[in-house]
C-alpha cells in the first residue's frame, strides 16, 4: 500500500457517509410519497375544501330561498301568478 492509497479505515468511514447520504435521502422521498399520495394531507385538505364548498353552497341556497320570500313579500308577486 502507498501512501495515495486510502486505509481501510479511510474506506469504511467514506462507505459509512455515503449510506448516511442514501438514508436521508430515502428519508425524504418517502416523505415527499406521504405528502403528494392522495391519502396523504393534500388529499385531506381537497376533501376539507370540497366539504367547506358544499357548506357555503347550502348557505347561499339557503338565503336564495330566504330572498325569494322577502321579494314576493314586498312586490305582492305569489308563485301561483
Amino acid at each position: 500500500m502507498t501512501n495515495s492509497d486510502p486505509s481501510p479505515l479511510d474506506i469504511q468511514r467514506r462507505f459509512a457517509a455515503v449510506e448516511r447520504r442514501l438514508t436521508k435521502l430515502e428519508m425524504s422521498v418517502g416523505e415527499i410519497d406521504r405528502v403528494i399520495d392522495p391519502e396523504g394531507w393534500i388529499g385531506e385538505a381537497f376533501e376539507v375544501l370540497d366539504k367547506d364548498l358544499a357548506d357555503m353552497k347550502s348557505q347561499m341556497e339557503s338565503m336564495d330561498s330566504k330572498l325569494d320570500v322577502i321579494m314576493r313579500h314586498i312586490t305582492g308577486i305569489s308563485d301561483t301568478q
